[in-house]
């Protein structure tokens, strides 16, 4: 909040001809934010890039650099491609040939010899316990941060993580989900009319055999 203080005239400054000396002052007061030391800042970025994904190996992603937004990266690259790690759960929702925006920082050196390394992730992390919801003595306030390491789609929008989005990227998973079942259940009812047959017919057959000879 900005306080504006009025200009203040200087009550006791007549001078020798008599007039009024007027002190016109204008003071801008701009309230410091003061972060709790319980709240958790945003990570520094190292860098943020729109990069291509060659090839997926576990849970690191190999990037083709194309733009440098924020930072360079040149003196990470190895073959022309920059190595990015993510949780084992996230690399699902890129693919290769897929095109990033990725906001990554620096991740501990020796992960993967002496290939440098970043880190980045897809998805947001809910806050645990219910974050600044849960109720306690003493609530904290504070701030509300974007997440910066974050890889998002080239325009910047969210990429898709609902739990059906990896089943429509595999057609043929999708196909199998759907199909298994199916083809698993007409085989099961094949085999219980099948069995009802063969059944049906071993009892006609004993009986028609009594008949027989009972004559």
């Amino acid at each position: 909040m900005l306080a504006l203080i009025a200009p203040m005239a200087d009550e006791g400054g007549d001078d020798e001809g008599g007039g009024t000396e007027t002190d016109t002052a204008l003071i801008i007061e701009s309230a410091v934010t003061t972060i709790p030391a319980s709240c958790t800042l945003p990570e520094t970025l190292r860098s943020v890039f729109v990069g291509r994904v060659e090839r997926i190996e576990s849970n690191f992603v190999l990037y083709a650099v194309e733009s440098e937004r924020f930072g360079t990266v040149a003196d990470l690259l190895r073959d022309g491609l920059l190595t990015v790690r993510y949780p084992i759960d996230d690399v699902k929702y890129l693919t290769e040939g897929g095109r990033f925006l990725v906001g990554a920082v620096a991740a501990p050196s020796g992960i993967r010899g002496d290939t440098p390394v970043l880190e980045s992730k897809v998805r947001v992390p809910p806050d645990m316990f219910g974050g600044d919801a849960v109720a306690a003595v003493q609530r904290v306030s504070c701030p509300d941060f974007e997440d910066p390491v974050r890889t998002l789609r080239v325009n910047g929008d969210p990429i898709d993580t609902g739990l059906l989005r990896p089943l429509f990227d595999d057609r043929a998973g999708l196909l199998r989900v759907v199909l298994v079942p199916l083809v698993a259940g007409l085989g099961l009812l094949f085999l219980l009319a099948a069995t009802r047959v063969l059944v049906t017919g071993a009892i006609r057959g004993m009986r028609q055999s009594r008949r027989r000879e009972s004559r």
